[in-house]
């Protein structure tokens, strides 16, 4: 089946998309689940039903489905799986993901063409634990989440993975965090540097770290599912966000691994050109030679490409 956006396979629901470009071709990933489960937010069993979606394109409009890729498998160590991202690296294409049952942890598959993928190993490549980082030049003890983000080329001989981080002891509220781990062949990682603590937020989903010219920019969702969103989320965040329990967030840095701040002007990017809301973006070159936004609709479909339009302080408009 192809489709213009906004996209989604027949009969099911999509969120946090990643994608990959091979050649002129563009391969988006998403979870995708059916909708035949009846409730959008149902949540519960959305996370045991996620699978990994997959379409392509040559013009990050029309789209064509491919089908899963990655799916839970009942009686092993996948039994519910999340968000991921994919990267290429020594000749193959390289899959991390989100294993929330089973064994939890970050789950490795791996391809020749994108199409079909294998799973790497019989179990994750790095468990669910308290792990050892440092933030601003101190010690900080963390524990991963979901949604590793695989950035796509080696940074000094490096790859590096960005998490969906909580503090360890932190109130749960603004614990939030977002960690890394670093690898020199993919299947064996160690802490690496926090890129993101606020201290006022409860999650940071879906990373995205990227470059732009001399600066590198780092998105996420700021998720707030706590009782009570922070004190001090609400004592320092724009009037307009206070309250929301999702806010795209875009920040910047000289380096990739910091110092981050806000990103000039409106660093909160909810609102889209027509007056559209989505949430979880993601970035990527365009085929127009610009850099494309994508993100997940408020009907659970892939949506159509915005212009990222880069100002002279960097901060970022969409068109």
């Amino acid at each position: 089946m192809t489709c213009a956006a906004d996209f989604a396979p027949p009969g099911m629901w999509t969120n946090d998309n990643w994608f990959a470009q091979d050649g002129d071709t563009y391969h988006a990933f998403y979870l995708q689940v059916p909708a035949c489960i009846g409730d959008r937010n149902n949540w519960p069993h959305r996370a045991l039903l996620n699978q990994v979606g997959h379409a392509t394109s040559k013009d990050l409009v029309h789209w064509t489905d491919q089908g899963p890729v990655i799916v839970p498998i009942p009686g092993t160590w996948i039994q519910a799986l999340a968000t991921g991202s994919v990267a290429r690296f020594e000749g193959k294409w390289w899959m991390v993901f989100t294993v929330n049952q089973g064994k939890p942890g970050v789950g490795l598959a791996v391809s020749e063409d994108l199409m079909t993928w294998k799973l790497v190993g019989d179990g994750p490549i790095i468990p669910t634990a308290v792990y050892s980082g440092t933030w601003q030049g101190a010690p900080l003890k963390w524990w991963p989440c979901a949604d590793p983000y695989l950035y796509p080329e080696p940074i000094d001989g490096w790859m590096v993975m960005v998490v969906n981080a909580k503090v360890e002891g932190a109130p749960a509220d603004s614990s939030g965090c977002l960690a890394t781990w670093r690898s020199r062949d993919l299947k064996t990682w160690e802490p690496g540097p926090v890129l993101l603590y606020p201290q006022s937020i409860d999650r940071l989903e879906t990373p995205q770290l990227w470059q732009h010219g001399s600066r590198w920019y780092l998105y996420f969702g700021a998720a707030h599912d706590q009782k009570e969103i922070s004190a001090r989320w609400q004592a320092e965040a724009p009037e307009e966000i206070k309250t929301r329990r999702r806010v795209n967030c875009l920040y910047m840095a000289d380096r990739w691994d910091g110092d981050y701040q806000p990103s000039p002007g409106t660093w909160w990017l909810d609102k889209l050109p027509g007056g559209a809301w989505g949430y979880i973006h993601k970035v990527l070159p365009g085929p127009e030679g610009h850099d494309a936004l994508l993100t997940t609709t408020g009907d659970l479909r892939l949506s159509r490409p915005y212009e990222v339009v880069y100002g002279e302080d960097g901060g970022v408009t969409l068109k």
